[in-house]
């Protein structure tokens, strides 16, 4: 695809995270400009620090459009993302080293996959979801599980935290999070069910064989558990759904019965598992070369990738997003892993406030930068983040 058909990115920051406040914009093509609202920036695409965009405002993105938050972005760089803040004619505010790696992931994923018509296919709220748009679609809906998948699927776990009413000034809101390009391919390698779904007999040892997957209705009994533990476990406890979950897939409950015990009430098995098709894989130019996990944009592009693949696609039927049981088997392995990086965190002392995309929010006290890496290579996470408004207070900005 020729890069003249390829939208910009810029950056925009909202100085009072309002649509209709202003601010000052940043790309690579045409450098630093104030806005006075979101209606001035027209053309290319904008990835905002808004949690949330107007539809009326195409060329808006929420600081959603990537699965990572641009000011975590900056973090990742070692900057903190503030605005316009120069000093000596360099920036200090962030923007320039975040569009840069913007563009640089721009460029690659319009390298990377068959764009046709990047008016419509750029379009969408997130990246992932333009990505999924241009992967061949293998997957069908099946009514006779569609209950089950529903209710087994669950994307972010939010366990309950700690009551703490004061925290010490040295205490840390961290984000451990794994290297991007691994946690993707790890996702990826999930085998999934394939052959159709058959009602089966509520066996669970049956029930845990890899080679036949499983969707299980259970009914668990937390009585003897720890409560940290349970609310750590976080089932069902999903920021963005408040349905109540009766199923879990076979990945799920293969950890899941570890700590608690559970009673199966009915089930489906596949007829076999297979690994995820050739032409649903990561591209070679991104994940050609164990080099690339090095690679901050390479690393979102993967990132990418997969929850776009675990998102729900839409359905006009259903006019909500249809869960598939890739979106059910990747979201519980994600799930599987961060839990294993919440447990060892919660060990280690911390407060956990949430995991998923392979990484876990927790908070630390009186916490030194050695002590920090210590805990992230106990949790497989790449390297501690500090959470933005926490950098600004201790640096006297806030």
């Amino acid at each position: 695809m020729a890069m003249s058909a390829v939208p910009d990115f810029g950056v925009a920051h909202f100085d009072l995270n309002d649509v209709g406040s202003g601010s000052i914009c940043y790309s690579t093509k045409s450098g630093f400009r104030r806005f006075q609202s979101g209606g001035d920036l027209m053309n290319d695409i904008w990835i905002t620090n808004l949690d949330m965009v107007p539809r009326q405002l195409p060329s808006l993105r929420s600081n959603k459009f990537l699965q990572t938050k641009i000011t975590t972005l900056a973090e990742d760089l070692g900057v903190e993302l503030t605005g316009f803040k120069q000093v000596d004619g360099v920036d200090k505010g962030g923007m320039v080293d975040v569009a840069r790696v913007l563009n640089h992931t721009r460029d690659l994923v319009a390298a990377a996959y068959p764009w046709k018509a990047p008016d419509r296919e750029w379009s969408k709220p997130r990246l992932g979801e333009c990505i999924a748009e241009l992967l061949p679609s293998v997957e069908r809906p099946v009514p006779q599980v569609e209950v089950a998948l529903q209710g087994a699927y669950q994307s972010w776990s939010s366990p309950q935290m700690q009551p703490k009413l004061v925290y010490d000034r040295g205490s840390r809101m961290v984000y451990l999070r794994r290297n991007r390009m691994q946690h993707a391919l790890d996702i990826m390698r999930t085998p999934l069910p394939t052959g159709g779904w058959v009602a089966t007999k509520p066996n669970l040892d049956a029930l845990l064989d890899p080679s036949l997957p499983s969707l299980v209705e259970v009914m668990i009994e937390w009585r003897h558990a720890d409560a940290d533990l349970v609310s750590l476990i976080a089932f069902g406890a999903d920021a963005g759904d408040t349905k109540i979950r009766r199923w879990v897939s076979q990945i799920e409950l293969t950890w899941l019965i570890k700590y608690a015990r559970i009673e199966v009430r009915s089930a489906y098995s596949a007829n076999t598992a297979a690994p995820l098709p050739v032409q649903l894989q990561l591209p070679r130019l991104i994940a050609g070369d164990p080099v690339y996990q090095l690679s901050i944009p390479h690393g979102l592009v993967a990132e990418a990738h997969w929850t776009g693949l675990a998102r729900p696609p839409y359905s006009r039927r259903a006019r909500a997003g249809e869960i598939t049981t890739t979106s059910v088997w990747f979201r519980a392995m994600d799930r599987a892993i961060s839990f294993q990086m919440a447990l060892a965190a919660r060990q280690l002392g911390g407060n956990v406030t949430g995991y998923g995309s392979g990484g876990v929010q927790v908070r630390l006290e009186n916490t030194s930068v050695e002590q920090l890496v210590e805990v992230a290579d106990a949790v497989g996470a790449c390297h501690p983040c500090l959470a933005s408004e926490v950098v600004g207070r201790e640096r006297g900005d806030m």
